[in-house]
């Protein structure tokens, strides 16, 4: 662990009494650094929590099941759950950085996505991003005047978490089967796709594909296909003055009324409507 984590002392570790200015949908109740943890903990939270572990081995036992805590990683409490969760005793101890928030926050982290309950423990892929961001805090936290930094404290935290779980889905890319896989998707989702062929072409089982993309993605193989197809639909219309026939057989439809029915409804507005409100200025001067 870099020194500057070492025995860090924050001199404002809880946040609540502070007014914000600008409020975050996530005010952060308290945070702090704990070096060398030596003892389990053993309760019933009332809030929601992420635990940063930066350094060390431990368990983490969850509504019966166990998971294997292996720094850096991120372990999440959530209200009303009995856990029990430590380092590996007594040979072991580990460094964690601890968010808290209001329970009455968690709706808003389900709906968000920055919670997921059915995986309460998932890797930090970038530590140094992470470090970053923990110094960032640290001097916030030391500030003299806490009431001018509480709305930046906020913000900081939120990007701790987000980073963690956008490092977390670092299987989207990257030289793995599931990685090329993605790859090839990104590139040829404009065609016909065969999730078995797919699979196989990459040397994986149906079984094999299945599990491993529910391990790294938040949606169905045809849902994330739909998703790029729309996407780009959308940066086509705003970005050139392609017909919305071209547009819609760039990104494989074949029949324009079909695509104008599924971008509705999942864009929320017709093409041409879309078009208006968001075509680069070049583009409605042209």
């Amino acid at each position: 662990m870099d020194s500057v984590f070492n025995n860090m002392d924050f001199r404002i570790k809880h946040w609540l009494g502070y007014t914000r200015r600008f409020p975050s949908p996530y005010p952060v109740a308290s945070a702090n650094m704990v070096d060398r943890k030596d003892h389990w903990v053993r309760t019933v939270f009332d809030t929601c929590n992420f635990s940063l572990i930066l350094r060390g081995h431990g368990q983490f036992n969850r509504l019966g099941r166990q998971w294997e805590v292996v720094a850096p990683c991120v372990i999440t409490q959530w209200p009303g759950e009995q856990l029990e969760y430590g380092p590996n005793l007594p040979e072991e101890t580990w460094d964690e950085f601890y968010i808290i928030y209001g329970r009455e926050l968690r709706p808003r982290f389900v709906a968000s996505g920055l919670v997921d309950t059915a995986r309460p423990v998932w890797p930090i892929h970038d530590l140094g991003r992470v470090q970053v961001l923990i110094a960032e805090y640290g001097a916030l936290a030391d500030s003299a005047n806490p009431e001018a930094v509480v709305d930046r404290v906020d913000r900081v935290c939120e990007r701790l978490v987000l980073e963690t779980l956008l490092d977390a889905d670092a299987d989207h890319s990257g030289d793995t089967p599931l990685g090329r896989l993605l790859g090839e998707m990104r590139r040829e989702f404009a065609g016909p796709v065969d999730f078995d062929a797919l699979a196989s072409r990459h040397g994986l089982s149906r079984a094999t594909f299945r599990r491993r993309w529910a391990e790294v993605m938040d949606k169905p193989p045809a849902r994330y296909l739909q998703e790029l197809r729309m996407r780009e639909a959308c940066r086509l219309l705003a970005e050139t003055t392609r017909p919305i026939r071209e547009i819609a057989a760039a990104v494989g439809f074949e029949d324009e009324l079909y695509f104008s029915r599924r971008f509705r409804l999942e864009q929320g507005w017709p093409p041409s409507d879309y078009r208006k409100v968001y075509a680069l200025r070049s583009q409605r001067e042209a």
